[in-house]
């Protein structure tokens, strides 16, 4: 490791809030969350002044709301200033961010539509592009290409998410983690899973070769204890190596499924054939990948609600659903700087599910991860509508 790249983790880990979570927290993801939200009342007065002053030791659901709407109106104070798109639209909407007290209230707020990003990205940057750090194009599922991009800070912070979701999933100082992504996408999720085991102690190896022998060597050369990629790659690498080698002997605790939708009949066979849990990540690139991931219940997925504040509502009326509904989730980024999203509509059909959950987490909303999009629904026979992920479920029950 050259001196800039020490100097670099340094910096890292001086600045990521995972750091001051312990590792035996019961709850680290959560963890992270408080210790993020309560920074944020300390240092704002407004928002000190809704807790009487006094910021409590551990946060209930309401004490977490308050922080979430005060981010929302900060981030609309933000975008008025910085954010050609937004400057725009709150003016022809009448809203002003002291308009947003409730939750209620966001509706208030007009949703963004993916195609306005993907038509002019460049109005939604909140910096110029010279201080942008990084930026990712991406078409998505629906092939619409749009520009995200991501300031040091917003990428700093989703390292730290992503650090603390190593810690949630249980991996410790003695484990090191495979990232196996295919070569046409291994670049920007591998730096970032690295850099987060790097700053953790945490032991990481890379590999995007198919070659089983390549894995194998990797693998048992890293001592990898945990997998993370996409599960079709992680299917395709399996299927090769369960010719050769009882993928059982080689230890993994865990595999983290990422970037594309996981089928419960795909999830059995990997769980099967390694002798491990398979956790589900659900992320977008607009948001920085890393948004929600399962726990050990494997019952719906904690949200990064620290940066994201999440709605589902019905996409034909736009008014919010109850809790356990499905409907189409619509995000707004909490801190974002570099490109900022407000009421960006995602076209995912999920449900939120109310707190708590038996892993340990008290306020954290579950995700009930995407069952389908509304740009890739067909309707068939009566009306019934149908998306291409069901069939993942029938091809995986009996695989060739």
């Amino acid at each position: 490791m050259g001196l800039r790249e020490m100097a670099m983790g340094i910096i890292l880990k001086h600045k990521l809030l995972s750091n001051q979570v312990p590792e035996d927290h019961k709850a680290p993801l959560e963890g992270w969350i408080s210790v993020k939200a309560k920074k944020t009342i300390k240092k704002n007065r407004e928002l000190k002044e809704e807790f009487g002053g006094v910021i409590p030791d551990q946060l209930s659901r309401e004490d977490f709301e308050k922080y979430q709407l005060f981010r929302v109106r900060e981030q609309m104070r933000y975008a008025e200033e910085n954010v050609p798109y937004y400057r725009n639209k709150f003016k022809d909407a009448g809203v002003r961010p002291e308009d947003i007290r409730t939750y209620d209230d966001l509706t208030k707020i007009p949703l963004t539509e993916p195609k306005d990003l993907a038509e002019s990205s460049m109005l939604f940057y909140g910096v110029s592009t010279t201080k942008m750090l990084r930026e990712f194009t991406t078409t998505g599922t629906t092939g619409h290409r749009k520009s995200i991009g991501f300031t040091m800070n917003d990428l700093l912070s989703k390292i730290d998410i992503i650090s603390s979701a190593l810690k949630g999933v249980g991996m410790k100082k003695s484990d090191s983690l495979h990232v196996m992504f295919p070569m046409v996408i291994a670049w920007d999720p591998s730096i970032m899973l690295v850099t987060a085991c790097n700053i953790l102690g945490y032991g990481s190896s890379v590999c995007s070769d198919v070659n089983i022998e390549e894995q194998i060597k990797t693998i048992k050369e890293a001592g990898s204890t945990y997998i993370i990629g996409l599960p079709s790659f992680i299917y395709r690498v399996t299927t090769l190596m369960e010719k050769g080698i009882d993928l059982k002997s080689l230890g993994i605790k865990k595999i983290i499924s990422s970037s594309e939708p996981l089928s419960e009949s795909m999830r059995h066979i990997l769980e099967d054939a390694w002798g491990c849990k398979v956790i589900d990540v659900w992320g977008m690139t607009e948001f920085g990948l890393a948004c929600a991931i399962e726990c050990d219940e494997q019952n719906g997925l904690h949200t990064d609600e620290a940066n994201m504040l999440l709605e589902v509502i019905d996409p034909e009326t736009g008014e919010h659903v109850p809790a356990g509904q499905k409907g189409e989730l619509v995000i707004t980024g909490l801190n974002s700087e570099g490109t900022v999203l407000i009421r960006y509509r995602t076209r995912d059909i999920v449900a939120l599910l109310d707190p708590p959950c038996p892993c340990g987490m008290h306020y954290n909303k579950r995700l009930v991860k995407p069952s389908g999009r509304l740009d890739l629904q067909t309707k068939v026979g009566m009306g019934y509508k149908v998306y291409p992920v069901l069939f993942d479920e029938a091809i995986f029950i009996d695989p060739v």
